[in-house]
């Protein structure tokens, strides 16, 4: 029998998974078009009369001074800063008064005057966060801030993927089944901490060596899946274990059918195409255990499969 050398294949999919996950930030820049609000508050009291600036292209712009309320409404459109860019929160001392310094990740404050001091308070992402509140308590200052509602749509919610998918068979008893391909497609729902399952099946067509027909590997599976977002690329890496019964048929009926379980892991990234699709590629490695019965007798054999997906998901 001749060994498979599954290095090849492997060495493409790492470098196709690690090309997605290294596209650029701009790659996705898209200008914020919602409403920041801002609060000045003391001891839990509102701060009237406080100056809100931003700094873009090293140039600081006013953008508005806080009422008897203590807030201010920032339209996020006209500022030049893109959606995902964590913004630095500063507070100004400058002699009798104080102002809020809005500082974008991509920016450097290059002089103010002498009598100024900078107070860091936190940050946040722009785009991605609807109200911040700064609060002086005497020496402590802090930012608390709510993530946006359509952040939170984005992120959690159905899912469907169709995927194209590749699967190899790998171990000594899976030996005379070639690399087969075929497709995959799944529905889940992810909440908003990143936890998500779903369900979904998979069919790839095998030649096999020896017989002049092919071998069809069908799968229904369970997956649970973590998934990380990143605000400031807009990429969506995640990981999953996963549960599933496959079943082996045999054209023309001239080997028996096999079936049994399989078990494993995977990694994956998502990558927004638009506000309701991505592209989405993964790496699954599992151990897959399967028998054919025939006249009482169980003849059970196993190995490895691994797996690399790619295709679009629906938001």
């Amino acid at each position: 029998m001749t060994r498979k050398r599954p290095l090849f294949q492997a060495g493409i999919a790492s470098a196709v998974l690690t090309a997605l996950l290294l596209v650029p930030a701009s790659a996705s820049a898209q200008r914020a078009t919602g409403t920041l609000i801002v609060r000045i508050e003391d001891a839990g009291a509102p701060v009237e009369g406080v100056d809100v600036d931003i700094l873009t292209q090293r140039t600081r712009r006013d953008i508005g001074t806080t009422g008897i309320s203590g807030l201010i409404a920032v339209d996020e459109l006209p500022l030049d800063v893109n959606a995902g860019t964590r913004i630095s929160t500063e507070i100004l001392d400058c002699g009798a008064g104080a102002s809020v310094l809005l500082v974008p990740e991509t920016e450097r404050l290059v002089t103010l005057p002498a009598d100024c001091v900078r107070r860091p308070v936190g940050s946040f992402f722009w785009g991605q966060t609807e109200r911040i509140v700064i609060s002086l308590d005497g020496d402590r200052v802090d930012v608390e801030s709510t993530r946006s509602e359509a952040l939170d749509r984005s992120e959690s919610g159905f899912r469907f993927q169709a995927d194209l998918l590749f699967t190899a068979l790998w171990g000594e008893e899976f030996d005379q089944e070639k690399d087969g391909f075929g497709g995959e497609g799944k529905l889940f729902y992810t909440w908003t901490g990143g936890l998500g399952v779903g369900v979904g099946g998979s069919a790839t067509v095998h030649d096999v060596n020896g017989i002049d027909e092919s071998m069809w590997k069908w799968s229904a599976f369970l997956e649970p899946r973590y998934t990380f977002f990143l605000p400031r690329t807009g990429l969506r890496p995640h990981v999953l274990a996963r549960a599933s019964y496959n079943w082996f048929a045999y054209e023309e009926g001239r080997r028996l059918g096999e079936s049994g379980w399989g078990f494993g892991g995977g990694v994956g990234a998502a990558y927004p195409l638009g506000s309701w699709i991505a592209v989405d590629l993964g790496l699954y490695m599992g151990y897959l255990s399967v028998a054919a019965d025939y006249e009482g007798q169980s003849y059970p054999r196993s190995g490895t499969e691994f797996q690399i997906t790619g295709g679009v998901r629906f938001f």
